[in-house]
């Protein structure tokens, strides 16, 4: 039975990622003339912004107890589809789409979730954790 700290902790997960989730779709459909000028490489904010959603969508997975293989394969394929959709979609507001912002968004993605995946082995390995 799962304790009542785990579904907060669940619930606290699921919440902030719809809200990142939800603030990204909106900032990324904003009209470009709306936006501030961030000081940055477009490609930079693109690899962070993707880098943050999904990490907060492979956590999501991974406290709702969703197995490594497919934790994995979800946040994988679901994110380069959700940049392709992104990009696609960002012409109806005034803005460009580009290729290069996907890379970027797929670049962000990965690094995610190599980190990610890297940080639960080691913790897994750790010779004070038990089992």
């Amino acid at each position: 039975m799962t304790r009542p700290s785990h579904i907060m902790r669940r619930r606290l997960v699921l919440s902030a990622c719809l809200i990142v989730w939800a603030g990204a779709l909106i900032a990324t459909h904003l009209p470009a003339d709306r936006l501030p000028m961030a000081g940055v490489s477009d490609k930079l904010l693109h690899a962070a912004g993707y880098f943050v959603i999904s990490g907060l969508f492979w956590l999501t997975l991974r406290v709702h107890g969703v197995a490594a293989g497919k934790r994995i394969a979800l946040v994988f394929f679901t994110m380069l589809a959700y940049a392709a959709i992104d990009e696609i979609t960002q012409p109806l507001v005034g803005r460009d789409n580009s290729l290069g912002d996907w890379f970027a968004d797929a670049t962000g993605m990965i690094i995610a979730l190599i980190l990610l995946e890297l940080l639960t082995l080691a913790r897994s390995w750790s010779p004070r954790r038990k089992k």
